[in-house]
């Protein structure tokens, strides 16, 4: 598009003229980047001061922006949270404004800190602010000279950037690890119920990104839930955002992980999963009876195939209303006797509950919410009627301070009624999800009602994938207890989630396993997420690696693609590799969708059957180190899978990486993601020895790629990193068994001859293990050829099996010659 305008700046209301027919939306677009462009306010600092913990800039508009409504007197306040994060808050002093609640999990200091990794430096006029590392000087974000406008319906601010950034994040999107810069499109940030088509906005809003820099890293997380657009072009990054304020962290790592640490340390840790969630999970929509869903228990079973947890999609239900069971194909009493024999077997359920209740006089869900007017309102006042699968609906209020009550007496009284005794909750559908584009059955937003601003139609469009605000959802004019949707629509899954969560953790009095398809910053401090309606290919098996790792840095660990993919049907090959790459998935689970071919790792005959056997075996041995890890990310921050870069971030080659992984520090994978492979080229960062964890090959990294053997009956090649000791246990068919089994450890010494490693060990259940100190937690070492076994921490010890194989990679002569275990309670571990 070439786009013509007359006369130039500072003229409110330019001229357009396109040399390309083009669609409504996509003028309205173009229209909205041109005036954005083009117009652009002017703020001069009028006063200055000290605050305890930092200081306050007062500024004064000296020239207005493109739409109108500008905030002539905003106010800046710059907060030394800590050591490594800066907070730079712009706001209406005068009239509050949306922000966003119930997100910030740091405490704000009362005094600044000893010492500031940063420095903030500021011009007067016009406005503009810089963010500096206090070594080395190295600028991180500077918004000098750039556009800065501060209107009631949009805020935009931008900061200059290096060329080339390297960026990761600003998601949710199926996307590359690194964000491609000079997009033609922005990255909207807007919570979007639509597929997993490449690049555009989906179901999850973060407004956060990493940038890497010459071996260091920071990060910038804007604090908004309104809808936005950021832009990566002409060397800058930036912000368009249509409501709220511009409250902007800065974390100064210098490592990529510290900055995700610091991240987290914001949104809050990751919430710390039951050790069962960490196993195998079977799912599909299209289990049309119980019959159906018992038997694949059962094939599971005469498999010898490791399951921990059945799950019910939407099926079981009657006329797909919450809260009821089909009466014919999914009778109560014996769906509560097949949960009743998965408990006896070790085994866990999960089921579906999306939050569309079904207009239906009668139902007590819908009687209840209306009583208790916990549902969103139209622009009338009334209950907002939205269309999912049970047909007409309104939506509890998350934000209602009546709901959670609601929701737990629902839950509760279905657990209570139907003997169902259910182990955790899917939430589906919580962007909003609505088959309507506004209100039903219309298919349009209603306008508000006695205003000339129509949440619907803002002066800025945001891209949202090339749809308007309100497609497949809501209309944004309706409205919450807490604000507007237009303010809110982000936070829909989020504050479900956090109500969910404390709901099903009150009732079963243990840690629970809820997974939301909707998220926003700090979801994770609540939830488990997976990456949505993916599709049966090739590409979608990739792009479930880079998906993985993104939702690592936005702070929610356990995340997993469907395995075999959602839609469309899969292959034996395709199939096969994509359980080789899913056995590792912090989160491992086989879905799909109604009406195709059935992708159960036993229908593929013997020889993949018994690959994904193997597969999924290796899993279960490497689940205390994998409970470990998010044992860590829940205390301290930081991540399970990570890409390489994490760990070697001074290797240029590894910043685009998203075909390989890291889990955790120690062990690197190397999986196949091309149809018709036999071989899989591995990159070996320099600096580490690697040990191949099956066939004990050695390889010496130099920063070169190696060829490996990968047969389709094979497994991912996974090489353990010198320096590590990695906790194993004997598989089983279930946690609850393979907990009973013997450990082994797997150390990789490193030139020194030294290696280092832990294991967290509790109940795997109990809400507060780790606060009333219930677990054991050993540092593993090996130091002056001695395997050291040393607790810090023997609250429980009631899962402590013995060690019946230590495999050593490395090892010269006498360089392990002893094994000491540091306390009493361990020497059961290494009898």
């Amino acid at each position: 598009l070439d786009v013509f305008f007359v006369p130039p700046h500072p003229v409110r209301n330019p001229l357009l003229f396109a040399t390309q027919k083009m669609g409504p939306l996509s003028i309205a677009f173009a229209t909205t980047l041109l005036l954005a462009a083009l117009v652009r306010a002017d703020y001069n600092v009028v006063d200055s001061g000290l605050t305890p913990t930092g200081m306050r800039l007062n500024l004064q508009m000296t020239s207005p922006g493109p739409y109108g409504s500008d905030i002539a007197t905003p106010a800046v306040e710059v907060t030394y949270v800590s050591s490594n994060i800066l907070r730079v808050r712009i706001y209406d002093d005068d009239d509050k404004r949306w922000e966003v609640p119930n997100v910030l999990r740091i405490r704000m200091p009362r005094f600044p800190p000893k010492t500031m990794n940063y420095k903030f430096s500021y011009t007067t006029a016009p406005f503009g602010f810089a963010v500096q590392r206090a070594s080395g000087g190295d600028v991180l974000f500077n918004t000098t000279g750039l556009p800065f406008n501060f209107e009631n319906y949009f805020l935009t601010m931008s900061s200059s950037m290096v060329n080339d950034p390297v960026v990761y994040g600003l998601g949710e999107r199926v996307e590359s690890l690194r964000l491609p810069y000079n997009n033609p499109n922005p990255f909207t940030i807007w919570a979007r119920d639509v597929g997993t088509p490449t690049f555009k906005n989906l179901y999850g809003a973060h407004p956060f990104y990493l940038e890497m820099r010459n071996g260091q890293a920071h990060g910038v997380f804007l604090l908004n839930s309104n809808g936005m657009d950021i832009n990566l072009q002409s060397g800058k990054i930036t912000y368009n955002v249509i409501g709220g304020i511009l409250d902007f962290f800065f974390v100064i790592g210098p490592s990529p992980d510290a900055a995700i640490k610091q991240y987290h340390e914001i949104i809050g840790k990751p919430h710390f999963p039951p050790y069962w969630s960490l196993g195998f999970h079977q799912c599909r929509w299209g289990y049309k009876t119980l019959n159906e869903t018992m038997a694949v228990v059962a094939n599971y079973s005469a498999n010898q195939l490791p399951l921990d947890t059945m799950w019910n999609d939407i099926d079981y239900m009657n006329g797909y209303r919450d809260f009821t069971t089909d009466p014919v194909n999914y009778p109560a009493s014996q769906m509560a006797a097949f949960v009743s024999n998965l408990h006896a077997n070790g085994q866990k359920y999960v089921l579906m509950t999306d939050p569309g209740i079904k207009i239906d006089p009668g139902y007590a869900p819908y009687e209840q919410g209306l009583k208790d007017g916990i549902f969103l309102k139209d622009v009338d006042g009334k209950p907002y009627v939205g269309k999912v699968w049970p047909g007409l609906v309104h939506f509890p209020d998350f934000t209602h301070p009546d709901t959670q009550s609601y929701w737990y007496k629902q839950f509760d009284t279905f657990r209570q009624t139907t003997g169902i005794n259910f182990d955790g909750v899917w939430i589906d559908m919580n962007e909003i999800a609505n088959f309507c584009d506004g209100n039903c059955p219309a298919n349009a937003p209603k306008a508000p009602l006695n205003s000339t601003f129509d949440p619907n139609n803002p002066p800025y469009k945001i891209w949202n994938g090339g749809e308007p605000i309100y497609s497949h959802t809501i209309s944004i004019a309706a409205q919450q207890y807490a604000s507007g949707v237009y303010n809110l629509h982000s936070l829909y899954g989020h504050t479900e989630a956090s109500a969910t969560k404390h709901v099903i953790e009150t009732m079963l009095r243990k840690r629970s396993l809820i997974v939301t398809r909707s998220s926003f910053a700090g979801t994770g401090h609540f939830t488990a997420h997976w990456l949505g309606d993916n599709t049966s290919d090739w590409p979608d098996l990739y792009y479930s690696i880079p998906g993985i790792l993104t939702m690592q840095m936005f702070g929610i660990p356990l995340v997993g693609a469907d395995i075999c993919g959602f839609n469309g049907a899969t292959t034996p090959e395709l199939c096969a590799r994509w359980h080789q790459l899913g056995a590792l998935y912090p989160f491992s689970r086989n879905h799909n969708a109604i009406g195709q071919p059935d992708q159960e790792p036993y229908r593929f005959g013997p020889e993949i059957t018994n690959m994904i056997r193997t597969a999924l075996q290796i899993r279960y041995s490497l689940l205390p180190y994998y409970y470990t890890l998010f044992y860590h990310a829940h205390d301290i921050g930081g991540t399970v899978w990570r890409p390489l870069f994490f760990e070697f971030p001074n290797d240029p080659k590894l910043l685009g990486m998203d075909t390989q992984f890291m889990v955790g520090a120690w062990l690197m994978a190397c999986p196949v993601l091309t149809q018709g492979a036999t071989s899989v080229q591995c990159y070996f960062p320099a600096g580490a020895t690697w040990y191949h964890l099956f066939d004990k090959s050695v390889v010496k990294g130099q920063g070169q790629t190696q060829v490996f053997d990968a047969p389709l009956l094979g497994q991912v090649n996974i090489f353990v990193r010198s320096g590590g000791i990695v906790p194993m246990q004997k598989p089983a068919l279930n946690t609850v068994q393979s907990r009973q089994n013997p450990f082994s450890f797997v150390v990789a010494l490193d030139d020194k001859g030294t290696a280092v490693g832990n294991l967290f060990i509790d109940d795997g259940e109990s809400i507060d293990s780790i606060k009333s100190g219930q677990y054991t937690y050993i540092k593993l070492s090996v130091r002056q050829s001695t395997l050291i076994v040393d607790p810090s921490s023997t609250g429980n010890t009631d899962f402590l099996q013995p060690v019946t194989m230590l495999v050593i990679f490395g090892l010269q002569p006498n360089s392990v010659h002893n094994i000491t275990a540091q306390r009493h309670c361990c020497r059961k571990l290494v009898h």
